[in-house]
């Protein structure tokens, strides 16, 4: 069984810190006002995120903008000295915070050292009208700007961490849980229009001058994401957007073909979790099911249709066979399953209304290669009908972490093994492969103990026992038993806090822990070549009758 991993988003407080220039990852422009720490108005900004040109006048209250580089970051190394480039000649200044300060000042950089706690904030006031505004600020720290002039996207330490992996998926980094409008740099569309966002087209994707590719933008851009997977050798695993359109994806397909390694097979998916409620893509999904299938459509069975007909978009592109088949081409269509739910997943296997443009019937699970679930375990210590169990343990010798320790060996056991088996089965009778999409310790603070910092620090340092590296590997090994050829490891680098314990590692300076063990083991003791990833298929179902070049056809 193949090992990959998910990338943890990109943010100001992200301890992962992959990029050399911190702006990909900084926060939204702040507008300011004496004694206001947001005055809340709409800052106005170009294409790419940039201020445009501002002063003092009537229709804003804002004086200055601020933008946080780097805020309660526990990644962030005290008093570190950044390159501050830009463009411009506005007057732009570090803030004064635990004492950040300005270095040197030069044409188009400033030198800065980061505050006492690693925080860094960029000030920027009102200046020259038109093309002077400052734009195209990078900041870098000192040591690494040789790196980035190279031509390097990546911090050498996060591609450490990483490299060992067979696959990378980019949902979190292509910020897959957000519908998007065609317009706007970086902001969601709003609850009441999701149902009708409109399509998005290649011309719409995140590009590599944007200031923002985390919070506050459109995602990372499909050529930075593709310099990652050439550098570390790692199959890349794309989300597309829940509303792009086939020349989105198109564009997409073909960018990647032309610019990854040949070397390197990829894998597909349609957004992320469409079944899942909380998310404005399941919304969305249901809204164009029934659009297509009528007013009691379901919207699994349109993410079925809709995920068919993005792999067949991808597989032209790559010029490899529209239906999955024993020796697979370059490209895996994903199909995403929620793990707990038996049955749903044939409503978007089966796609029973959809039909080619002659009536005659398709099914989804013809066009897609790869069945995907979730395999995280946790020993119920997230609800609040377990915070009374939980705080009993304390009273143990151990603090309880020996009691907490058997519940996550019996939930893999009795809950995690068991269902791995039916999904199993449900991929050997569609003829597809099973993997997961996210996995690991999924335990988080129950909503009434979120003031409570004695119960995330337990849990924080539950998965932080030597323990873990065992359990970890009995639940690897309970997805291999049923069948599974791709586990995909959640969080990779990301702080602990009351909202969970994602990622493997805390930090991009930390070179191990428990669970990181656990993968690095897994990888090490059953090395493979890329090849095997996508080996040991089963026997495909025989394809129907179906007339493929209709079923192409997408929106």
């Amino acid at each position: 069984m193949a090992m990959g991993t998910n990338l943890d988003g990109l943010a100001y407080w992200s301890s992962a810190m992959p990029t050399l220039d911190l702006m990909k990852s900084a926060g939204v422009w702040l507008p300011q006002a004496p004694g206001v720490y947001d005055t809340g108005e709409a800052v106005r900004l170009d294409g790419d995120g940039w201020p445009l040109a501002f002063g003092p006048s009537g229709d804003h209250r804002y004086r200055w903008l601020v933008v946080n580089v780097l805020h309660d970051n526990p990644a962030a190394l005290p008093g570190a000295r950044y390159a501050i480039l830009y463009d411009g000649g506005a007057p732009l200044t570090v803030l004064d915070v635990d004492g950040a300060r300005v270095l040197l000042r030069g044409a188009g950089r400033i030198d800065a050292m980061a505050g006492g706690k690693g925080n860094l904030y960029l000030r920027l006031d009102p200046g020259a009208a038109g093309e002077d505004r400052v734009r195209n600020i990078r900041v870098v720290r000192e040591e690494e700007l040789p790196l980035y002039r190279a031509g390097q996207t990546f911090s050498p330490e996060f591609v450490a961490r990483i490299a060992p992996f067979r696959v990378l998926r980019f949902m979190d980094w292509m910020r897959t849980n957000a519908v998007f409008a065609p317009d706007g740099a970086g902001r969601p569309q709003s609850e009441e229009v999701i149902d009708h966002a409109p399509l998005l087209d290649w011309a719409d994707r995140p590009v590599p001058t944007a200031m923002h590719w985390g919070d506050g933008g459109r995602g990372m851009p499909v050529e930075a994401m593709v310099q990652l997977a050439n550098r570390t050798g790692a199959q890349p695993w794309f989300n597309m957007p829940i509303n792009a359109s086939d020349d989105y994806i198109r564009g997409f397909a073909t960018y990647v073909r032309a610019h990854l390694r040949p070397d390197l097979k990829l894998h597909v998916e349609l957004s992320n979790e469409v079944w899942n409620a909380i998310f404005p893509q399941s919304r969305y999904a249901r809204a164009q099911a029934r659009i297509a299938f009528g007013p009691d459509g379901e919207g699994q069975e349109w993410y079925g249709m809709r995920a068919a007909q993005v792999g067949i978009v991808w597989k032209q592109v790559f010029g490899q066979s529209l239906l999955h088949t024993d020796e697979p081409g370059r490209v895996a269509m994903v199909l995403g399953a929620q793990f707990d739910w038996r049955g749903p997943e044939t409503l978007a296997l089966e796609t029973r209304h959809w039909r080619d443009g002659d009536g005659h019937p398709l099914r989804a699970a013809d066009y897609v290669d790869e069945y995907a679930i979730t395999g995280y375990y946790d020993g119920t210590m997230n609800t609040d009908a377990a915070v009374p169990t939980v705080k009993d343990w304390w009273k143990d010798a151990d603090g309880g972490y020996g009691r907490a320790l058997d519940a996550l060996r019996t939930r893999i056991a009795t809950f995690n093994t068991p269902l791995y088996r039916y999904h199993g089965a449900q991929a050997r009778a569609y003829g597809l492969r099973l993997v997961t999409y996210e996995s690991g310790f999924g335990e988080s603070t129950p909503p009434s103990q979120h003031d409570n910092p004695a119960y995330t620090d337990f849990l924080t340092k539950l998965q932080r026992r030597p323990e873990i590296t065992a359990l970890e590997t009995s639940n690897y090994r309970a997805f291999a038993e049923a069948g599974g050829s791709l586990f995909m490891n959640f969080g990779i680098i990301g702080a602990s806090s009351k909202w969970g314990s994602w990622s493997a590692l805390e930090s991009v300076h930390q070179t191990s822990s428990p669970r990181y063990a656990a993968l690095m083991a897994w990888l090490g003791a059953q090395p493979i070549a890329a090849d095997a990833i996508r080996a040991g298929s089963q026997k495909s179902a025989a394809p129907r009758p179906d007339s493929v070049a209709t079923a192409a056809a997408g929106r």
